[in-house]
């Protein structure tokens, strides 16, 4: 009943929040809306004033295969192509929450690099 509370609690607050930062050697960096517009990016910068431009796709390296299924269930997220080894290139249900699944991704134990 707890863990089920937990996921809910999660899953809730992750529909509804967006991500302001982004990690960059483990380090949290700051984000910022920028004011470049494209249909298909949404564009950010960093404190430095670097240009981002975010699709609705990831790339990410799993330590095993076999979490992938469970992955792409949670954070909704389709399988575009295998590219390698535990490598997969993900697409996102909504290019406005890539930074947070991103994010979200980071912290999982699981996932090799993102």
């Amino acid at each position: 009943m707890i863990k089920g509370l937990i996921v809910f609690i999660f899953l809730l607050s992750y529909g509804y929040a967006h991500d302001n930062y982004y990690y960059k050697n483990n380090h949290k960096t700051e984000l910022h809306p920028a004011s470049k517009q494209h249909p298909n990016i949404n564009y950010y910068q960093n404190t430095k004033g670097y240009l981002f431009g975010v699709t609705d796709t990831l790339i990410i390296k799993l330590k095993d295969a076999h979490y992938l299924p469970s992955l792409l269930d949670t954070f909704e997220l389709t399988l575009e192509k295998a590219l390698g080894n535990n490598l997969y290139l993900l697409k996102t249900s909504n290019k406005d929450l890539t930074i947070d699944i991103a994010n979200s991704l980071h912290e999982l134990s699981y996932i090799e690099y993102i």
